[in-house]
């Protein structure tokens, strides 16, 4: 073989190396980091086939969320406009937010899905400890629990009232909306029959690799395989708990205010009570990746908006928006995919805005020392009427739905609408169904317990540990 030749030869087995590495490497990527790839991918192919830089668009809003203005300036492209004067009286402040909803309505108007039912959200004032039998009884009072198809969803509203509190929220109010669309008043009706799945137990069979559920994946499988039809489901509700950590003292670090989710409530009718609780009985169970077969889970981007109109959690959103194009609030973008899709509540099994993994509402508040470091702001409007210091949350709307091919042309309303009013794309950077990984060894495991009882004893935080278990399946089978 002469010498060129073995050149030749020997650069194409480098190549052929070279991308056999790449792509085992693209394989590691969790789905999170391979959509981000793609899309730089995509955006390399193109402009490789001749597309200009101005149709790319500049690289730092390839793959965000949002695009547009709004995406300009979160996303550091131009400097933010310079504000107007910010509107602080509550009765001012509530006719500008009346009078810019209301071309956002008009903007709608044309997605809107024909012989679409009403959308009500029901404010329910609870307290954290027994936030869930409230729930219960107002739905039972209101007759809603005998009405199941006249009712999208319930859910903890993911905002921390009175963060400056000590003590946690079990005495403190926690609301739930109750999203309906019931016209008028009911009879009384038997409480909702409920069911609570524990985040922190085994109850899904999973081994390492092996995509980790969604909340509402797992409560779907338990309907379907009870045959309780979203007819007789009143919620999927994501059970949300904020509570304040750190920031007490010398080497305490920094505070924060964090969001997780602890588990899941199901709340059904409560003639399908005894089906439930059969259903749910000797776990672990062996489920799909995703929703049963003919039910659609739609989960969107609210945080990514809040960024841009909310800028501050402990105040009011700034009006004159900087984006009035923009959903205020994310009970407003979820009323608008509920109306565009045009979803019957007699198909819904949940619709809620809420959290997904561990989520630290410090990181957009005021940078005042005092505030910052309590959580606390001016009182605002709370669902019994009295007025509290408020920090809002929110980070996901997600909406669950037996699914037909009318949805599905709903859905590509959505997307226009989406695409062409909101200037933005809600579906992206999710970073859903991770893969569950590696348990830590035996060995290690024996030290982090040693850790934990060191810390215990000591108050003395032992290693750092960003870790995050995945919810309903740790640790995984075989692990």
């Amino acid at each position: 073989m002469g010498l060129r030749r073995l050149l030749e030869t020997a650069v194409n087995k480098m190549d052929e190396f070279g991308e056999r590495s790449h792509a085992a490497d693209v394989a590691k990527l969790t789905p999170a980091q391979r959509e981000h790839y793609e899309r730089w991918e995509a955006r390399g192919a193109a402009a490789r086939a001749g597309t200009s830089p101005e149709d790319l668009g500049d690289p730092r809003l390839t793959g965000t969320v949002l695009q547009g203005p709004a995406g300009e300036v979160v996303h550091g492209v131009v400097k933010a406009p310079k504000r107007q004067d910010v509107i602080e009286d509550p009765a001012a402040w509530e006719q500008q937010m009346l009078a810019e909803r209301a071309v956002r309505d008009a903007a709608r108007a044309d997605y809107l899905a024909p012989g679409r039912r009403p959308v009500h959200i029901t404010r329910v004032a609870t307290r954290g400890k027994t936030q869930a039998r409230e729930v219960a009884d107002h739905l039972a009072a209101s007759g809603l629990a005998g009405h199941a198809e006249l009712v999208y969803g319930a859910y903890r509203v993911p905002d921390l009232i009175s963060p400056g509190r000590l003590g946690g929220e079990g005495g403190a109010v926690v609301e739930w909306d109750i999203v309906h669309a019931a016209d008028g008043r009911l009879p009384a009706a038997e409480p909702p029959a409920a069911l609570y799945l524990d985040a922190g137990e085994f109850l899904v069979d999973r081994v390492p690799g092996e995509r980790a559920p969604l909340d509402e994946d797992l409560a779907l499988d338990i309907l379907a395989r009870a045959g309780i039809e979203p007819e007789r489901t009143l919620a999927i509700a994501r059970d949300v708990a904020i509570s304040k950590a750190g920031g007490g003292g010398e080497g305490e670090g920094r505070s924060t205010i964090d969001a997780t989710v602890r588990g899941v409530h199901v709340l059904v009718m409560s003639n399908a009570a005894a089906a439930l609780g059969s259903t749910a009985a000797a776990p672990p169970w062996r489920i799909r990746e995703g929703p049963p077969d003919g039910v659609w889970l739609e989960v969107l981007q609210w945080d990514a908006i809040a960024k841009a109109v909310h800028p501050v959690r402990q105040r009011r959103p700034p009006l004159p928006s900087p984006f009035p194009y923009l959903p205020l609030t994310a009970q407003e973008l979820l009323r608008a995919y509920i109306e565009i899709v045009g979803i019957s509540p007699a198909d819904a099994y949940c619709a809620q805005v809420t959290h997904d993994r561990p989520f630290d509402l410090m990181g957009r508040t005021s940078t005042k020392w005092g505030v910052r470091r309590t959580g606390g702001g001016p009182d605002l409007p709370c669902a019994d009427g009295k007025l509290r210091e408020r920090l809002a949350g929110g980070h996901h709307v997600v909406v669950a739905y037996r699914d037909s091919p009318e949805y599905a042309a709903g859905r590509a309303r959505f997307e226009a609408y989406e695409q062409s009013e909101l200037q933005a794309h809600l579906r992206r950077n999710l970073g859903l169904r991770e893969p569950v990984p590696e348990p830590t060894s035996r060995l290690w495991r024996t030290i982090e317990r040693v850790g934990d009882v060191v810390e215990f004893f000591t108050m003395e935080p032992t290693v750092e540990d960003d870790f995050v278990a995945p919810r309903y399946c740790w640790p995984p089978r075989g692990g």
